[in-house]
């Protein structure tokens, strides 16, 4: 089987020219797409008032192995930058730092010609400037307790103190000195951390703008031609781990740098494991296969579940679980219009699961519904997979998840005829003027359309 799987890999095209046609992507976001979101967020601050946002640190994963960088999502939505040991500094009014005026100040890791030779080049001061259209840019060793004054400053924003970055990294760096500077300039000067910053942030990446609703629909569509090569290849024989290496390669071919979180591929009892990750087993005759995987691009993540029999033919109790599941994220997509409460969408899709499990018997009265149906029916999507949003009335722009879910473990309380089906079917909505879309359309969700899609012909069998 393995053997099949490489040999229907080498099949596939390498790259599609209609994907990319330059050298490197050209897709990201804008300078001024980047500069338009400081503003929105220096917008929001209060008179004399300064923010701090850091750049992730490096994080060794074991010895002198690191993990791969992944940028803080708030330094990256304001800079764009992709490099750690950076800082950037927001002011409501114009000060003067270093000789230079301005209200936007980013400190930088330099150049490191030894450093590049390994790890590749390091952007330094010129080329920050040149790349993001930045134009107070300092190296990091600028960055001094005499660099800020925060004398004349009311109050402070940031999301981290310098004492939890070191508590959390144990790895002191340019990044941890920053942010104890800060702290003791905080600190030093008696003044006040503002408990606003996240919301703050919620309310400017709770609404995608147009430039990241055309990443959304980019990561979408990856994450979509994943499941349904999987509809098509899966079969008796296959493993979890095997289905999982079926979609990733779908978000690797398309463009995908990396998984938006780890592929959750959950068969028979596994699919009642609502964050299974292991994805080790054999899977047989009969059974579901729970796939809740979705690609990662430009710092964007999808969010995309589709749960199929793995033979390609649903069984009369998995086909009644499935329909009632679909009936709930049916109704929950009535609610997907600007001015509905972010719960409500939620809401609409548990009454319908609370009296469907009633009405099957699994359940006598309508609040042991949560046994079957323990999570939520929707989170923010976008720079994190849970992203920040105010989860509050619904308004265009508004990117999240609808994916209700019923989890029938074995030993269950109920007619041993439903145990080990797990269902869960998400797509990720966008909320417009009038209604919603669903940009995971594409992958399909009736029973009919599911079983008809697992007919057709894949490289991978």
């Amino acid at each position: 089987m393995i053997r099949k799987l490489l040999l229907g890999l080498l099949a596939l095209p390498l790259f599609s020219t209609a994907q990319q046609t330059t050298e490197y992507p050209n897709d990201y976001l804008s300078p001024e797409f980047h500069a338009g979101r400081r503003a929105a967020f220096k917008a929001l601050m209060p008179k004399n008032s300064v923010a701090f946002f850091f750049a992730s640190q490096v994080r060794v994963r074991n010895n002198d192995v690191d993990y791969m960088y992944a940028q803080s999502k708030n330094f990256y939505y304001f800079t764009g930058l992709e490099e750690p040991n950076s800082l950037l500094v927001l002011f409501k009014e114009p000060v003067t730092i270093l000789g230079a005026t301005g209200t936007e100040f980013l400190f930088v890791q330099p150049r490191n010609p030894q450093q590049e030779m390994w790890t590749g080049k390091i952007l330094g001061v010129e080329g920050v400037k040149d790349r993001y259209k930045f134009v107070n840019v300092f190296t990091h060793d600028k960055f001094t307790a005499s660099t800020v004054d925060l004398g004349k400053v009311d109050s402070v924003f940031t999301l981290f103190r310098g004492e939890e970055i070191l508590a959390k990294f144990k790895r002191p760096d340019p990044l941890s000195r920053m942010a104890m500077i800060t702290d003791s300039l905080i600190v030093s000067n008696n003044k006040p951390v503002s408990a606003g910053t996240r919301g703050m942030m919620a309310k400017l990446r709770g609404i995608k703008q147009p430039e990241e609703i055309a990443i959304m629909e980019k990561v979408v569509n990856m994450s979509v031609a994943g499941h349904n090569e999987v509809m098509k290849s899966v079969k008796p024989g296959m493993t979890e781990y095997q289905a999982q290496a079926v979609m990733e390669y779908m978000f690797k071919k398309n463009g995908s740098e990396f998984v938006g979180y780890p592929s959750i591929n959950g068969s028979g009892a596994n699919s009642c494991i609502l964050h299974y990750e292991t994805n080790q087993r054999l899977m047989k005759n009969g059974d579901l296969l729970l796939s809740d995987c979705a690609a990662e691009y430009h710092g964007y993540s999808a969010d995309v579940t589709r749960t199929i029999p793995v033979n390609g033919k649903f069984t009369a109790e998995q086909k009644i679980i499935y329909e009632l599941v679909l009936e709930a994220q049916d109704s929950a997509f009535l609610q997907c219009k600007p001015g509905v409460p972010f719960r409500e969408v939620h809401s609409a899709a548990a009454r319908v699961i609370a009296r469907g499990l009633q009405k099957l018997g699994i359940i006598s009265e309508a609040g042991q519904a949560r046994t079957y149906f323990p999570h939520g029916t929707s989170h923010h999507l976008g720079l994190d997979v849970h992203d920040l949003g105010s989860g509050g009335p619904l308004e265009p722009g508004a990117c999240f998840t609808v994916e209700p879910g019923i989890y029938i473990p074995p030993n269950s309380k109920c007619d041993p005829k439903w145990w080990n089906i797990g269902v869960r079917i998400e797509d990720d909505i966008l909320i417009t003027a009038n209604g919603y879309r669903n940009l995971s359309a594409g992958a399909p969700r009736t029973v009919a359309d599911i079983e008809k899609m697992a007919k057709q012909k894949s490289v991978f069998k």
